[in-house]
């Protein structure tokens, strides 16, 4: 795959990275040795990938997926603990590329249920279009339940647990195809 990984290892309260590199193995080195040897206590590793070159439509659709898992999950890490104009600006993000991908979707299955016997090319990356299909679904449906006057706490719980647990192969399939 066209992507590059940058790792970067911060010591607790620094703002300029301890390491900064494309290697895993030495960006987890340094995190042990900050860990380990210097007793900081902790410190934290962040991953950044980019695309390099061109990119196959399979491989912008995954482009596509990672960048709304990091718009979602850094307006909710970032929630409460940032101005409400950078909080308003992390959801506006968020939610241009949710309807992006929202749009991709509804396109690929408009295609699929016009062409039943296409060929599906790669089956893992079919499947993976089939999970994020189904967890932007889940997605929707549990924010329409939640608006619903007369909601049950318990099935409310429900469906958002089980969107959560689609995210998980969702995030194994990126980590594993972009190499984070």
């Amino acid at each position: 795959m066209p992507f590059k990984v940058t790792y970067k290892v911060y010591e607790s309260g620094e703002s300029e990275p301890y390491y900064s590199g494309t290697d895993k193995q030495m960006a987890w080195v340094y995190m042990h040795d900050i860990t380990r040897e210097k007793g900081k206590g902790s410190a934290h590793l962040e991953k950044e990938a980019q695309p390099i070159g061109s990119l196959s439509k399979q491989e912008q659709y995954l482009w596509l997926v990672y960048r709304v898992r990091q718009a979602i999950r850094r307006y909710y890490d970032r929630r409460g603990k940032v101005t409400k104009q950078e909080s308003s600006d992390d959801l506006k993000v968020s939610l241009a590329l949710e309807k992006e991908l929202d749009l991709w979707n509804a396109r690929t299955r408009c295609y699929l249920n016009q062409h039943p016997k296409a060929s599906h090319g790669d089956e893992k990356a079919f499947a993976f279009f089939e999970v994020v299909e189904e967890w932007r679904n889940c997605w929707h449906k549990y924010f329409a339940y939640k608006r619903v006057r007369d909601k049950d706490p318990n099935v409310e719980l429900e469906m958002k647990k089980q969107c959560f647990d689609l995210e998980k192969p969702i995030d194994e399939y990126i980590s594993k195809t972009i190499g984070i």
